[in-house]
């Protein structure tokens, strides 16, 4: 065994400390992603009133209708953003041994496969947000406003994509075939 220096075992146990903190953060992360689950179901639960009251006499109230169920949605995928973000975290900090059998779809790696999850589902919020707001059309020139200001993000978000993670995947295939 190699004798390490002071600073060596300091920053060995401020990593190992660190698991224990990516821990407390995934379980939380997780939790949240079940508290968001609950507010979905009550969402949508608050629309089974205006449902019930369209089958009986049908009226205007399919747009609020519509607002309950896409804003249930919504919250359906943050929580699934947030437990996926919670499983990646725990995956790629706390399980060194890889003790839990993953799904494919869950599988992380590295930091990078965690980036392109949290990307790829945060345009999916952005897109279920405009959606809702398109749904209530209150002022046409405020939702064109709003689209491209989604359109900007949106652009944003797959420039970033492109260049910093596409990027680090080419350097990270590069480094492995040069090994």
């Amino acid at each position: 065994m190699k004798n390490r220096d002071f600073l060596t075992t300091v920053n060995k146990g401020f990593i190992d400390a660190g698991r224990y903190f990516v821990a407390v953060a995934s379980i939380l992360t997780i939790l949240a992603a079940g508290f968001l689950i609950f507010a979905g179901i009550w969402e949508f639960l608050n629309g089974v009133p205006t449902m019930i009251a369209l089958l009986q006499k049908p009226s205007t109230k399919c747009l609020e209708l519509s607002v309950h169920f896409i804003s249930a949605i919504d919250l359906f995928m943050v929580a699934v953003v947030m437990f996926v973000m919670g499983i990646g975290l725990f995956e790629l900090f706390v399980d060194r041994d890889q003790s839990i059998d993953y799904p494919h779809w869950l599988r992380i790696q590295d930091l990078n496969d965690l980036k392109e999850k949290l990307i790829a589902a945060a345009v999916v919020v952005i897109v279920i947000t405009f959606l809702k707001h398109i749904v209530m059309w209150e002022n046409p020139l405020e939702t064109l406003y709003f689209g491209g200001s989604i359109a900007l993000v949106i652009v944003a978000i797959t420039f970033f994509s492109k260049l910093v993670v596409s990027d680090e995947l080419r350097k990270k295939k590069g480094g492995e075939t040069k090994q």
